[in-house]
């Protein structure tokens, strides 16, 4: 008897433990009819992006079988990535065209805008006048004004010049900033001069910014030197004494807004007499006795002083292809399945190329009846220091052009890399100031209507080592105040907004690829939507390899494991989240899809939602509810109540199906290079009869209709 009664209060005491466990929430969607927060056809505004890859690696990707296997993922629409742009290089889009110098094959280059065989691939060609110690893709060039050749020169894009522009250099000035890596006392500089040569410039040292972020567009950080401006009528190359008294600085910039016009050699092409042209620098400081101390390292590499410019000339050989980087061919993208017979989005380049290289491009497309309605033009402006006025000249120029070839086609951009997460102030120089120059530009230009979509691209995280479960919680409200900043006052009304990359960080590691990324990439893509967002393009589309950025796991922004044979080896959790989204959450994939607010009473200790929920209500009256739980540790069961929004009375709802992925699903074993998913299942459906006790596992997405 005793032994029964202390059986009765042990499964009883576990019970009770057990029932401990689960915590309970609720979730409330307010319904107001034909009041959405936002609507959208998931077939035509969930989609992929698509990038340039290292030599060898775009035929490994896009077999056919990977295609297939991409393809069930459920995403529909594609947005072409140009990762030449970001290397600061001339797109070949088709390897077949003409110099402008034919002779020398040399020169600003243009596509044939017909192919005798598909273009299956595709290059982007260095600058031989590159500017940028760094660049945003592989970073493996340099800068021509600090190699220690004065054989080689930097010179600026001659599109920004009053030739093209019609308008004062004044509002277009061209400079190049030296970052010494550290303060030094100096009081001279000396530019070796080429051709054409500035008439004047203006010297000046940057005080009060943050070296470890350099923005020089930010408020009031650069002073002029005491003898800041230098009169250079002769195309002198002595050292010039700019302060009498030693000044410490880190970060020196040279501005120009008067050319000489002129050019070297027998060239007849206008544009290589536009803009500047600086062989070499050296700043430093001239001491008492007349010797002169160079703080510059002048290297071919990036050992190097690091050197940022405003622009770059497109100007380049048929030797500079660089046969690292790889773009997918146009033939490609439309004929092998990929594109999903939707129409795609494709770039411009813009910020390292020539306008007719685009044309002749757009009449490709229309020559093979390709569905290219919508251009991004250019890709992360921002992230490269071009100047909003800049972009907007070139935008302007590209984009008449453009129009007259193809009347309908719909422009947009500018690709940020990212949006500020933080209120916008008056201390910094912002997206959406920059946004707000560049639209001004349009204005003035009675051109507004060259811009129809706004495009950013957004990876919340830096620090991919930082514990993903408090990235988890905050990285909702991050998106919420990024689009504020840019949505208030800055764009035209209605304006579309396009997220034209999205994944957990730009850096790899292993967050990515355990189940938090596909959490993270659910809750991205369900908040932008329910903020208003038009497109969305997860990146990661392809197979991929593992890679790591830090010492704290591998990983990568992907959907498969790809290997080294070119075959998938595993599916990540990624891919069976975006499933259940794209199959289950986003139906009809070809219908209208409302989506209304709802929200979540369970918070963590910071007052954070740890439970995200995303409503969709479909043409039927149906609702479909996506729920992600991003407790690391607890059962969270939920009850989900749909009620009116203006009379807060219940409306009835009787969901049918449960779809969840959780860790009983997906297991990550962490073995460096090597990792892998020693679990990778579908996720588990279930029957259920109503929105009441809904559990959520921990770590979970779950979908309810």
């Amino acid at each position: 008897m005793k032994k029964i009664i202390f059986l009765f209060f042990f499964f009883s005491f576990f019970n009770f433990l057990s029932a401990q466990k689960i915590a309970r929430g609720n979730i409330e969607i307010l319904y107001s009819p034909g009041h959405p927060l936002n609507s959208f056809i998931p077939s035509e505004n969930i989609g992929g992006a698509i990038d340039g890859h290292f030599k060898g690696d775009i035929n490994k990707m896009l077999t056919p079988e990977n295609i297939k296997e991409m393809r069930s993922a459920g995403l529909k629409p594609v947005s072409y990535r140009l990762r030449s742009e970001l290397a600061g290089e001339v797109w070949h889009w088709n390897p077949v065209g003409k110099w402008s110098d034919s002779a020398k094959h040399q020169g600003y280059w243009v596509s044939d805008s017909i192919s005798a065989k598909p273009i299956e691939i595709s290059n982007g060609y260095r600058l031989p006048r590159r500017g940028n110690t760094h660049d945003q893709a592989n970073d493996d060039g340099y800068s021509r004004i600090c190699d220690g050749d004065t054989s080689t020169f930097w010179k600026s894009n001659p599109y920004l010049d009053t030739y093209y522009t019609n308008e004062s250099n004044k509002l277009h000035p061209q400079w190049v900033i030296i970052d010494l890596g550290k303060y030094r006392r100096l009081n001279a500089i000396s530019i070796r001069w080429g051709n054409p040569y500035a008439l004047s410039y203006t010297i000046d040292y940057a005080k009060g910014n943050d070296p470890g972020y350099f923005d020089p567009y930010e408020p009031g950080i650069w002073y002029p030197f005491p003898k800041n401006i230098v009169e250079n009528k002769k195309k002198g190359n002595k050292i010039i004494k700019i302060s009498e008294r030693p000044l410490k600085a880190r970060f020196i910039r040279i501005s120009m807004t008067q050319s000489s016009y002129t050019s070297s050699g027998d060239t007849k092409d206008i544009r290589d007499s536009l803009g500047y042209a600086i062989k070499e620098m050296q700043v430093g400081l001239l001491d008492p006795k007349g010797k002169f101390h160079d703080w510059m390292h002048h290297s071919p590499d990036h050992d190097q002083t690091v050197m940022h410019v405003s622009s770059t000339d497109p100007w380049h050989t048929a030797k500079d292809m660089d046969p690292n980087i790889e773009q997918p061919g146009i033939d490609r993208i439309f004929t092998s399945g990929i594109s999903a017979k939707q129409p795609a989005l494709f770039p411009a380049a813009l910020l390292y190329d020539t306008p007719d290289n685009m044309l002749a491009m757009i009449k490709y497309f229309q020559s093979k009846n390709y569905p290219v309605e919508e251009l991004e033009m250019g890709e992360e402006p921002e992230g490269q220091l071009i100047s909003p006025g800049d972009y907007a000249a070139l935008y302007y120029q590209w984009g008449k052009k453009i129009r007259e070839v193809q009347p309908a086609m719909r422009m947009g951009g500018p690709g940020f890399a990212s949006l500020s997460f933080t209120p916008d102030d008056s201390t910094t120089f912002t997206e959406s100031k920059w946004t707000s120059i560049f639209l001004n530009y349009l204005k003035a230009h009675n051109s507004v209507n060259l811009f129809n979509f706004f495009s950013f691209e957004w990876y919340p995280f830096d620090d991919i080592c930082a514990p993903s479960a408090s990235q988890l919680a905050i990285a909702p409200k991050m998106l919420s105040i990024a689009l504020q900043n840019i949505q208030n006052n800055i764009l035209p009304e209605n304006t579309p907004i396009y997220v034209t990359e999205y994944g957990y960080s730009a850096y790899e590691g292993k967050s990515e690829v355990e189940i938090q990324g596909a959490l993270m990439y659910a809750d991205i893509l369900g908040q932008f939507m329910q903020l208003g967002g038009s497109k969305s393009f997860l990146y990661g589309y392809e197979p991929a390899w593992l890679q790591q950025t830090n010492s704290c796991g591998y990983g990568n922004n992907m959907l498969f494991g790809l290997g080294d044979n070119g075959k998938i080896k595993y599916k990540t959790a990624a891919f069976y989240g975006t499933q259940m989204i794209t199959h289950f959450w986003a139906q009809p994939g070809d219908s209208i899809l409302e989506i209304y607010p709802s929200t979540s009473d369970i918070e963590n200790k910071k007052g954070q939602p740890i439970v995200s929920s995303y409503s969709l209500r479909r043409p039927d009256g149906k609702w479909s509810v996506m729920l992600i739980n991003k407790d690391s540790r607890r059962d969270w069961s939920v009850d989900i109540d749909v009620k009116d929004a203006i009379s807060k009375k219940a409306i009835d709802w009787n969901p049918l199906h449960l779809i969840q992925y959780s860790k009983q699903q997906y297991h990550w074993i962490n073995a460096g290079k090597e990792s892998y998913p020693s679990v990778s299942l579908p996720a588990v459906t279930k029957k259920i009869n109503g929105s009441k006790h809904i559990l959520l596992p921990p770590y979970s997405l779950t979908i309810v209709y």
